[in-house]
Formats: C-alpha cells, structure tokens, sequence
C-alpha cells in the first residue's frame, strides 16, 4: 500500500514516529530523493514530505540539506570502526571490500553514484563529504595493512598511503563505470593480483 503523503510544512500526521524511527524514516527518504531527482533537485521541503514528517523535524537535526545527506551517508554506510579480524591481511581486505561492495550494490550505493555525478561544482559540500565520510573510511584500509605489518604478514617497512588507496580506488572506478552488480571474483582479485603483490615480504 502506498502510504500518504502529506504537503511539506503541512503538521505532520497524528502518531508520528520519532526518536530513531523518525531518523531511519528521513535517511530512507534522502536516499529516495538522491535515486529519483538527485542531489541538486533534493529539497528538505521534499525529504519531509517522503518521510512524512514536517519541515521543522528536519531543521531542528540539520541546518541544512547538505548537512543532511552527510549524515545520511555516514550513518547508512558501513562504520569505519568496525574492523574485519580474521586473523590474516589476505582475508581481512576482501571481506572489507566485500562489505563495501554489499552498499554499493545497494540503493544507498545507487544513491551514491548519483551523488558523485552532481556534484562537483559544489565544492563546499564536496569537502564535507570527503572529511566526514569518505577520508574516516578508506583510513579503514591503512590499518589493517598495519595490523599485518606488525603480525609479520606483510614487509615490516611503512606502507605507502598509495599502496593503501589501490582497493578503494579500483572498486569505486568499477563502480562508476559499470552499472552492473560488482562481482565477487573481482574483489577477489583486487587483493590478490593487485595489493597482495605490493606489500608481500
């Protein structure tokens, strides 16, 4: 059943959610925005509609959209506190790319594309989403490649931030070029015939 929508500004309905619910609605509701009219036709007007909650339950979280789809973003994606621990380098950085692509695969990482496609001429809101959600993340890759540095899998000296950067940066150029599903052989690959080679003893 499609549920009603009432007119952005309008009081929300009777039985309104808050808390986290109210949150969990308008992070669905950035994302649908981001899927059908992107970021630069995504209002907080349209987000308050799809959500079903009034303007004002945006404004007292965010100041603002670009606000918004950060914290959208940061919170929807995997957290870069949670460390895969297999043990190994090996295991460890494909299941990182696994979870990665999992969202990707996603519509938050539909949403995402669309979100890349729009906004490079916003260079404000480019540098928030770097700092607040890219830049914590693909730190996640550096660490475990340290950890294994210091269980003796992998040469002792430092790693460079390139060597570090080659698994995002080959699962999001597939990403952009191809909107197919990522598939697991590719990440497989990533690790084995890409990274593994540059950090072997």
């Amino acid at each position: 059943m499609t549920p009603q929508v009432h007119r952005a500004g309008n009081a929300p309905p009777t039985g309104r959610r808050r808390g986290t619910a109210l949150e969990q609605a308008i992070f669905e509701a950035v994302v649908q925005q981001l899927e059908t009219v992107g970021y630069a036709g995504l209002t907080m007007e349209g987000v308050a509609a799809a959500a079903q909650t009034g303007k004002a339950a945006l404004y007292r979280r965010w100041p603002g959209k670009a606000e918004l789809v950060v914290d959208t973003l940061d919170r929807l994606l995997p957290s870069p506190e949670d460390l895969p621990d297999r043990g190994n380098v090996r295991d460890e950085l494909i299941e990182l790319l696994r979870q990665k692509a999992a969202v990707l695969n996603s519509r938050v990482g539909r949403a995402v594309q669309s979100l890349l496609a729009e906004t490079e001429r916003d260079l404000p809101f480019v540098r928030l989403v770097q700092e607040r959600v890219f830049e914590p993340r693909l730190n996640v890759f550096r660490v475990i490649l340290e950890r294994g540095g210091r269980r003796g899998e992998i040469r002792p000296e430092p790693i460079s931030p390139l060597v570090a950067d080659v698994g995002p940066a080959m699962l999001v150029q597939r990403f952009l070029g191809d909107s197919s599903p990522i598939p697991d052989d590719f990440l497989v690959a990533i690790v084995d015939e890409l990274i593994l080679p540059l950090i072997k003893r």
